[in-house]
């Protein structure tokens, strides 16, 4: 997630007229990459959520069980 967040920032700190390319009329492409790096935090965050829910979750119930 921080690669999406910190290369975003790094292109319209860096790039700017490339961000200000007109892909259709009405959508530049800064504004498709803001748009897919929030798709992109979404999906990372609902693996997350699935993943600790499957594996981290089992895992913590087990130690416990061992108490």
């Amino acid at each position: 997630m921080m690669v999406a967040y910190f290369g975003f920032i790094l292109l319209v700190a860096f790039n700017k007229p490339l961000l200000g390319t007109l892909v259709t009329r009405g959508l530049s492409l800064g504004m498709l990459l803001g748009a897919l790096v929030i798709i992109v935090a979404w999906i990372l965050t609902w693996t997350y959520v699935r993943w600790a829910n499957t594996h981290y979750d089992a895992s913590l119930a087990k130690l416990r069980e061992r108490r």
